[in-house]
């Protein structure tokens, strides 16, 4: 009698091996995004995270940072602070430390921001039909060498500080200097500057018409002061910004000064008083203010327009700021602590 032993169609037996490949892909899938998005400062997560470029900020549809990329600009970092010898200046850097690995996560932040940034600026120059070639990133460099001294000496800084490449300073310094200069330009063609002109025009008039000097601030000035009818406390002349040194220094007492530009806007100052202490001049001063367009602020308004996801568990993207911020409300108040005491924080400072 012949027997026959059930066999089962090769489809069938494919079909499950296939389901099991595929469950398992989605497994391991799942479990290197929890560590790399959930946990990147695990043993693990740190090892995906340098080694692979996983998307960690992406704007509409592009990546603008990659975890791979964060991670060599932060070894860049961490090598150039612990090839400094602050010892001289009497402070240290140390992140071994959980203090030193806080320091690091704010500098980490730092570079989040800066890249997110230059990715931006080239979106926009793009848009703009601005493009930077391989050869006038050569050339510029080639400038940008000869500032700075000799090319072996330039070659030798760069590995010792941060231990890059010519390619390296290239790509992370001249080229989205390039970009930015270049979209600077065509800013400067977008925006119209002539209404904080107007304004501050409209300032001298009405102090001309024998209005106060506190009632014209709180009808025509701009930012923290304005309700305080522009004053801005004591000053020397160290902190005021370079064009308004000479106006204040030679101001007369209680009389305003003309409309002054600076970078930032345009101003009418007040000396109120002035005071010596130890041979140092104060002066009580009060200003009307009119703010230009920064090319900030206007980076700022195309960021906040721009869809944004930030994918890390530990950063979120705050539109009303315009910047990558933390999510944890512990780093967040040690970052303002840290900034604090930045005069003793080498981290901080430089």
């Amino acid at each position: 009698m012949e027997i026959k032993l059930p066999i089962k169609p090769f489809k069938a037996q494919w079909s499950r091996v296939a389901a099991a490949i595929i469950l398992f892909s989605v497994l391991l899938a799942f479990g290197v995004a929890l560590l790399v998005y959930k946990f990147p400062d695990t043993a693990f997560g740190r090892l995906f995270v340098a080694r692979f470029p996983f998307p960690l900020v992406i704007i509409g549809q592009g990546v603008a940072v990659t975890t791979s990329s964060l991670a060599e600009n932060r070894t860049a970092l961490q090598h150039f602070y612990e090839s400094q010898d602050f010892s001289q200046i009497g402070m240290r850097v140390d992140f071994t430390t959980d203090e030193g690995q806080k320091r690091l996560k704010l500098r980490e932040k730092d570079l989040i921001n800066k890249m997110f940034e230059d990715r931006v600026i080239e979106i926009l120059a793009t848009e703009r039909n601005i493009a930077v070639t391989q050869d006038e990133i050569e050339e510029a460099t080639t400038v940008k060498m000869k500032e700075l001294g000799t090319t072996d000496k330039v070659e030798e800084s760069l590995r010792r500080l941060y231990n890059w490449s010519i390619a390296d300073f290239q790509e992370k310094i001249v080229r989205p200097a390039m970009y930015e200069e270049a979209l600077y330009v065509e800013y400067e063609k977008e925006v119209d500057q002539s209404k904080p002109k107007e304004k501050i025009a409209l300032a001298e008039k009405a102090l001309k018409e024998r209005k106060t000097f506190e009632d014209v601030a709180r009808i025509y000035s701009e930012g923290e002061t304005k309700d305080a009818g522009g004053n801005l406390g004591w000053y020397i002349l160290e902190d005021l910004s370079p064009e308004l040194r000479s106006s204040v220094d030679n101001a007369k007492l209680g009389v305003a000064t003309g409309a002054i530009e600076s970078e930032l806007g345009y101003h009418i100052m007040l000396v109120k008083e002035t005071k010596m202490d130890n041979e140092v001049r104060s002066y009580h001063l009060s200003q009307i203010f009119t703010r230009k367009v920064s090319f900030g602020n206007w980076l700022a308004d195309k960021m906040r327009t721009m869809q944004i996801n930030v994918l890390s568990s530990e950063y979120e993207w705050k539109p009303g700021d315009a910047r990558i911020e933390f999510r944890s409300e512990e780093l967040r108040r040690f970052e303002e602590e840290a900034y604090k005491k930045a005069e003793n924080d080498p981290s901080i400072l430089f």
